[in-house]
């Protein structure tokens, strides 16, 4: 018998607040510590839904409560010897920070920044990986789906 494939789950989500995006910085370990920048966004845990998911990530990487209003898009990335399902959502603060402080337990974030469209585009070349490209676009092409289109169905008592 092989041995059974395992994809990843991911989850990323825009945030917008007077026509600015929350990104977060970082340098990446996977591309010779190069400076990156990309939305907030990270793996699926253990026993974890796709939509807590989301929101964990927000509050880690930002230090920002949101409240998820849609779903962009789910993509699939398939690279090295790995495969990847991104689940992007957009979100809105539930209050504004006066000052943007990362929570993230891994200690990766260097900044949370707000970008204009404009900058996030002239810096294509500092994505971390082409998926922020392709969110974007689809989050400015005005793809939404409910979020309803999840549902949980829970087999152990969490």
């Amino acid at each position: 018998m092989s041995q059974r494939f395992k994809p990843y789950a991911t989850v990323a989500i825009i945030i917008e607040h007077d026509h600015k995006f929350l990104i977060v910085e970082e340098v990446n370990d996977d591309q010779n510590n190069r400076p990156v920048f990309g939305m907030p966004a990270g793996h699926v845990e253990a026993k974890e839904t796709i939509l807590e998911a989301a929101l964990r990530e927000a509050r880690e990487e930002c230090g920002c409560e949101v409240s998820l209003e849609h779903l962009i898009g789910v993509y699939e990335y398939v690279k090295d010897q790995e495969t990847i399902y991104r689940f992007c959502f957009s979100a809105k603060l539930q209050q504004i920070p006066s000052h943007l402080q990362s929570q993230d337990p891994d200690a990766e974030i260097t900044a949370v920044k707000w970008y204009s469209k404009e900058e996030i585009y002239a810096r294509r070349e500092d994505w971390r990986t082409r998926l922020v490209g392709v969110c974007f676009d689809d989050y400015f092409k005005g793809i939404r789906f409910p979020l309803n289109v999840f549902k949980t169905i829970n087999t152990v008592t969490r």
